[in-house]
């Protein structure tokens, strides 16, 4: 698996050997970053349930200001780690190893904003609908921010208590996944990617 562009174009990522993870296809990462468009550059990310770290990492090589890694699996965060001491800025990337949850109440504390959330669950877990809901991350999201959500396409459509007002601004299904950005509402990015 490798970066597909940006300043980390062909950066090979590697997977511990018996990781139990679906890496984000380069299909889908190139689908997602289009429809992102200019909106990563100069921004912070947080990349929920890294995996191998292909979304938080590509972001960084497309232009992203910095990139929060959260991976509960110890081998996996490890693997995050060298790949971060290998990088020329490997202050723009910090690995958490540690549980989603848990990591949602330390951001939190440190007061930190989020110009793009990635969230790729498992696909058979219900996780997705909670953080939807959860007022910590929701928190977490700056006010032109967008959660960009990989899951199931053979899923039913989400259906979330939104008292926060996100709405869906994209969706597209790739393969037997389905792709989706929900910003707040009227936020102007969410109108900058309904008009591309």
């Amino acid at each position: 698996m490798r970066i597909i562009s940006g300043s980390l174009k062909n950066l090979r990522l590697t997977i511990p050997a018996k990781a139990k993870i679906r890496p984000t296809s380069e299909r889908l990462r190139e689908a997602l970053f289009s429809a992102l468009g200019s909106s990563i550059h100069g921004i912070d990310v947080l990349d929920l349930f890294a995996g191998s770290g292909a979304l938080g990492i590509e972001a960084l090589s497309r232009g992203a200001k910095s990139v929060t890694l959260v991976e509960r699996d110890l081998r996996l965060a490890r693997n995050l780690m060298e790949l971060r001491s290998n990088l020329k800025e490997p202050q723009a990337v910090e690995v958490l190893n540690m549980d989603v949850v848990k990591s949602l109440d330390y951001l939190s504390r440190e007061s930190a904003k989020f110009g793009v959330i990635f969230l790729d669950p498992p696909y058979d877990s219900n996780w997705i609908l909670k953080l939807l809901s959860n007022e910590t991350f929701l928190s977490l999201i700056s006010p032109a921010g967008l959660v960009v959500v990989e899951r199931a396409g053979c899923d039913k459509d989400l259906q979330f208590h939104n008292r926060y007002k996100l709405e869906r601004i994209f969706s597209r299904k790739y393969g037997s996944s389905m792709l989706e950005i929900f910003s707040f509402v009227n936020s102007e990015l969410s109108l900058y990617l309904e008009s591309c």
